[in-house]
């Protein structure tokens, strides 16, 4: 039992022309307590749409909707009463793209504001904002007004402010889509101290498998509603099942820009370019001289990367291979018994067709 349970949501939406959107169609997933859960798509997805379920701010069509050993909705209907699902709202803070802070008032009174109801004296409420504001690393902020500060900063802030409540689980709705990367890392690592400080448990929401890849346990990949593909970050990412989720994983952009910038002519029928995703563990560093001595082809490396996967080195590869279909198959053979996720692509970096 997860501290967070979707079981066959659906949420359905009628257009102009009365026609049904199926916005999120039986989507099931369960997230452990103190885990971070990556919900990765591109735009239009459904993500933002079936996270808003997990607090009723979206109420879904049909399934059924748990948090925290509570029933908030069984077979689409809300069986939590109003006051019972704001005291349970509390206890889901939320981060946004765009931070949400009230420009008008200062760091600290930005704090302050979402302990307005906890019954605390003023007092109070003054020492646990600059409690809050000292643990993002803002304590000196506190008499600034959000637009004094840079965009990272302001993240730091809605962070805080999310945690006022001492909430047990943390929504980011594309909280690092707006920033650049290295701000982007800083509230990364920020998640995941607060994550085992805490013991938060964090869902994560954005179309950059690249954060997902720095800080999460878990991860599903949707599209059009639906979730292709779901299991451990890694798992997924060094056995994808689905040619989404092998664009996502394999630093496919770089992979794509390296291609094209090489201008390769089309390849001979005896070619064949490789994506090579790997786990350094697993794999030595000879596997491409092992696939000249074994096999008998010629491999010529174009790209290679590295990158953390929440704190395991995995490795990129993009090879041309020369030889004919029977040794191409016996390539695949040999890399996918190795523990290789490969995947083959054309000179321009899309997908073999």
């Amino acid at each position: 039992m997860g501290i967070i349970e979707l079981e066959h949501v659906n949420v359905d939406f009628s257009d102009r022309d009365k026609d049904t959107v199926h916005a999120v169609h039986d989507v099931s997933l369960t997230v452990e307590k103190g885990s971070i859960y990556g919900i990765v798509g591109f735009s239009g997805a459904g993500k933002s749409t079936l996270v808003r379920t997990i607090n009723l701010l979206q109420k879904p069509t049909a399934g059924n909707v748990r948090v925290n050993g509570t029933d908030f909705v069984k077979n689409g209907k809300q069986v939590i009463e109003t006051k019972q699902l704001q005291l349970a709202r509390r206890k889901i803070g939320m981060i946004f793209q765009n931070f949400n802070l009230l420009n008008e008032t200062s760091v600290i009174e930005n704090i302050a504001f979402a302990l307005k109801h906890s019954g605390l004296k003023e007092k109070e409420i003054t020492a646990k904002s600059l409690k809050l504001l000292d643990l993002v690393d803002l304590k000196d902020k506190a008499d600034f007004f959000p637009a004094q500060l840079s965009g990272g900063q302001q993240q730091r802030v809605a962070i805080a402010r999310a945690l006022a409540n001492e909430p047990d689980i943390l929504i980011s709705d594309e909280a690092t889509s707006a920033l650049d990367p290295q701000n982007t890392q800083q509230i990364l690592t920020l998640l995941k101290k607060l994550k085992d400080e805490l013991n938060l448990t964090i869902v994560l929401i954005t179309h950059e498998m690249s954060a997902v890849k720095q800080v999460c346990d878990q991860v599903a990949l949707m599209q059009r509603g639906e979730i292709i593909e779901k299991g451990s970050l890694r798992d997924v990412v060094l056995h994808p099942q689905t040619e989404l989720t092998q664009n996502f994983v394999g630093g496919s952009g770089e992979v794509i820009s390296t291609l094209q910038s090489l201008k390769l002519d089309k390849l001979t029928e005896n070619e064949a370019i490789y994506q090579l995703v790997y786990s350094m563990d697993n794999v030595t560093k000879t596997i491409v001289i092992d696939l000249y001595r074994k096999i008998g082809v010629e491999v010529s490396m174009l790209y290679g990367n590295v990158e953390l996967l929440n704190g395991e080195p995995i490795g990129t590869l993009l090879v041309l291979v020369k030889g004919n279909e029977d040794k191409q198959q016996e390539t695949i053979r040999f890399l996918e018994e190795a523990k290789v996720a490969v995947t083959r692509l054309n000179e321009k970096g899309n997908l073999y067709d």
